[in-house]
């Protein structure tokens, strides 16, 4: 029957107790699931008439183009439902056989040691269409906030030499939502899943923490602390105070791992490192993004909505192995190495700096590839240099007492 009912207008009622992202965020879930019902009832030979009255025309068959199109609609369905193509029968990974297993956190001991950061790999799922995520360490999931949040103003990203400028704003559905759209694909992934949790208070980041609680593939919280305090407005993560607060809150609700992702704005980015490991975070990530704008100088404005962003990609890169090598020699907790990694060799720069893992992070938008390869290039390392493990170059860099007690992590 080639027909589509007319659209009747709807108002909505407005929360006025919620605060407006809420209220915008349910206006627009509702106007998607009317566009979704319109979509399911649409036939796609109706006519002009039935357009116009939203009624059948009687004694009519579907044309011959509507019946193509219907075939060709229904074919492109199946393919984005359709799952990744398995690895041939027999194929093993270019991994197999080589330990690579580290202990990323303290109670988290992954089978190899490479991530993905946050904010660059979505929820996971979407990646799972385009490669073998089960091959990962982990992934850390996009940043995660106790309510929805609809991001940063127009234009959100930048390209700059070597790397990318970001100013997303945290944009996601929140916490409980997260946890109920995406908790059973989690599970079914078969790669263990690390939330970066945001906020704007500390009461913010157990929030999410307890409405996430449970959910499953869940092993570790990643605590972004690149937010501004709404009580004073400094970064949490640039004061070593404010940054082990919000340590010590989370771990006091969670029997799960707490990792302190450092920004490298903070002025003193080893005295946060302490603090954190004093309130009992079991990791670190270094780094996050890098502050920086870019101007359009025929508009003279900057280029990105909310003026400045986050850099990030290989341009970043010899930052976050320099204060990986400083963290390390200041804390006796795993470290997560982060900033620029495209291929193995990054990975080996953080690894012999003092990180036990690395995460791949803006290398995925121009391969979504980019982590398995450095996997296979980790493989390929330890096999020609002749290693029992990955864990004997971690720390080798580091002067003789720092490399002795990172060392020590592994035999303790």
């Amino acid at each position: 029957m080639g027909w589509r009912r007319a659209r009747k207008p709807v108002e909505r009622p407005v929360d006025v107790s919620a605060a407006q992202e809420e209220a915008l965020e349910d206006q627009a879930r509702g106007e998607e699931e009317e566009d979704a019902q319109e979509l399911a009832e649409l036939d796609e030979d109706a006519t002009a008439v039935e357009l116009a009255t939203g009624e059948p025309e009687p004694d009519r068959t579907p044309s011959e183009l509507a019946a193509k199109l219907r075939a060709v609609t229904s074919a492109a369905r199946d393919v984005e439902q359709a799952p990744p193509p398995p690895r041939a029968a027999g194929t093993l990974p270019p991994e197999a056989g080589v330990d690579l297993a580290v202990e990323a956190a303290r109670g988290l001991r992954l089978r190899n040691p490479v991530l993905t950061a946050s904010g660059t790999f979505g929820q996971g799922v979407e990646y799972a269409e385009l490669i073998d995520v089960a091959r990962l360490g982990a992934f850390v999931n996009k940043g995660t906030t106790i309510r929805a949040r609809l991001g940063n103003p127009q234009y959100r990203i930048a390209e700059t030499a070597s790397g990318i400028l970001n100013s997303i704003g945290l944009e996601n559905p929140g916490a409980a939502e997260v946890a109920r759209k995406y908790g059973k694909a989690w599970g079914a992934l078969g790669v263990p899943v690390i939330v970066n949790v945001a906020g704007h208070s500390v009461e913010d980041y157990v929030a999410v923490v307890r409405a996430m609680t449970g959910t499953p593939g869940v092993v570790a919280w990643e605590l972004n602390v690149s937010c501004p305090n709404v009580e004073g407005g400094m970064l949490f993560g640039c004061d070593p105070f404010l940054a082990a607060e919000v340590t010590r809150a989370v771990k006091a609700e969670t029997d799960l791992p707490v990792i302190v992702k450092l920004t490298p704005n903070a002025p003193d980015v080893v005295a946060v490192a302490r603090a954190v490991e004093a309130a009992g975070a079991d990791a670190l990530t270094a780094i996050n993004t890098v502050l920086g704008m870019r101007i359009d100088v025929a508009r003279r404005r900057p280029v990105l909505g909310a003026r400045s962003g986050g850099l990030s990609g290989p341009a970043i890169r010899p930052i976050a192995v320099h204060l990986t090598y400083q963290v390390a020699q200041a804390v006796s907790i795993p470290i997560i190495g982060a900033g620029g990694i495209t291929s193995a060799q990054d990975a080996l720069e953080f690894l012999m700096a003092g990180a036990s893992a690395v995460q791949v992070g803006t290398a995925t938008f121009a391969d979504p590839e980019a982590p398995l390869k450095v996997l296979a290039g980790l493989a390929a390392y330890v096999r020609a240099e002749g290693l029992g493990s990955i864990r004997e170059i971690i720390g080798c860099a580091l002067p003789p007492r720092a490399a002795e007690s990172d060392a020590a992590i592994y035999e303790s």
